[in-house]
C-alpha cells in the first residue's frame, strides 16, 4: 500500500459547507479504495472522520477541520 500526506494548509475551505477539501487526481492515485489517516502525534496516525466524492476523474476529500493527513491507496 502507497500513500501521500498532506499538510493541513493544503485544505481549502468550502464556502457553501464550511468544510475544508482536498482534491486529488485518480491518475495520481489510482482507481482503487482509499483510507484517511489524520496525524496525532509525530508518527502516530488514526483513522480521521471525513467524506469522500468519487468523480471518475478525481476524489474530493472532506473534513470539518484541516489537519494533517495521510490517503493510503
Amino acid at each position: 500500500m502507497q500513500f501521500i500526506e498532506f499538510k493541513k494548509e493544503h485544505f481549502k475551505k468550502d464556502e457553501e459547507t464550511h468544510d475544508f477539501v482536498i482534491e486529488i487526481s485518480k491518475a495520481e492515485i489510482g482507481f482503487g479504495e482509499i483510507k484517511v489517516q489524520e496525524r496525532k502525534d509525530d508518527e502516530i496516525y488514526e483513522d480521521a472522520d471525513y467524506e469522500i466524492k468519487d468523480d471518475p476523474l478525481k476524489i474530493t476529500i472532506k473534513m470539518k477541520n484541516p489537519t494533517d493527513i495521510r490517503v493510503n491507496f
